[in-house]
């Protein structure tokens, strides 16, 4: 096996805002959401309400008990939950606007770290806030399966433990081929090592990092071009099947509230 070491540089701030975001937010306000989509479902009557599935704003919706269908709209995400039927164009007061979450979201240079809440007294044990992928287009190294890419040139792998320093190996399965990539402590960005495991459509790599226990395969899958709006971003997650940046999406817009 021929083993390769890159001395790829950490990321400059330029990387902390995909063209992603420009899309976005220029067609949020208006027509980015001419219907609602379906991005998760589960529960009975899950083959019924499929991801992807496009709702009118006037239809009605059936749910049975411990049915969960999560539709993004114009104003971020919404979670019915069964039993019960639902108005699809009813709006609850309060929401977080989706331009507002797709901005703190791809406006994020990641630089979140974990927290630790404050003890007092004999209150609570400390509490830890999981650091959370601050970009759609950040390769999480503990996540496999297909990933969407934007722009291979610039893609980037996040780490969401950073506490310390780490490493990373990654393998072409074909040749053997095996590139090493190592993040400083309290750094969560390292470009990936394009020049020696170039990212083509259809290409698959194995990474292990040091703060994983088992090694995930990553398929690449490169976009034509960069989604128009939001409701064309969960589209074409949910057509590729890269369901790790559909969760992160859908996660980030969610909103605290449920409806059932």
């Amino acid at each position: 096996m021929h083993l390769a070491n890159t001395g790829t540089g950490t990321i400059l701030g330029r990387f902390g805002k995909a063209a992603f975001a420009i899309a976005l937010l220029a067609g949020i306000g208006g027509t980015a959401m001419a219907q609602n989509m379906v991005v998760r479902s589960t529960g009975p009557s899950a083959s019924s309400y499929p991801a992807g599935k496009k709702l009118a704003n006037n239809s009605r919706i059936t749910l049975k008990k411990l049915d969960r269908v999560t539709i993004l709209e114009k104003s971020g995400t919404r979670v019915l939950k069964g039993p019960g039927t639902f108005n699809v164009g009813q709006r609850s007061g309060s929401r977080t606007t989706a331009s507002r979450r797709i901005a703190g979201f791809i406006g994020n240079r990641g630089n979140s770290r974990a927290r630790t809440g404050a003890v007092r007294g004999n209150g609570p044990a400390p509490v830890v806030s999981e650091p959370k992928n601050p970009n759609l287009w950040y390769l999480d190294v503990t996540k496999g399966g297909k990933f969407c890419v934007s722009n291979p040139d610039r893609l980037v792998l996040w780490r969401p433990d950073y506490t310390g320093s780490a490493t990373a190996s990654i393998l072409e399965p074909s040749s053997g081929v095996v590139t090493n990539v190592e993040w400083r402590k309290g750094g969560p960005l390292k470009a990936w090592p394009k020049l020696e495991a170039p990212v083509t459509h259809g290409s698959s790599y194995r990474v292990l990092s040091s703060s994983n226990p088992q090694a995930v395969e990553v398929n690449f899958v490169l976009l034509p071009s960069i989604p128009e709006n939001l409701d064309a971003a969960a589209a074409m997650l949910i057509e590729n099947g890269c369901d790790s940046q559909l969760d992160l999406l859908v996660d980030t817009l969610s909103v605290d509230s449920e409806q059932g």
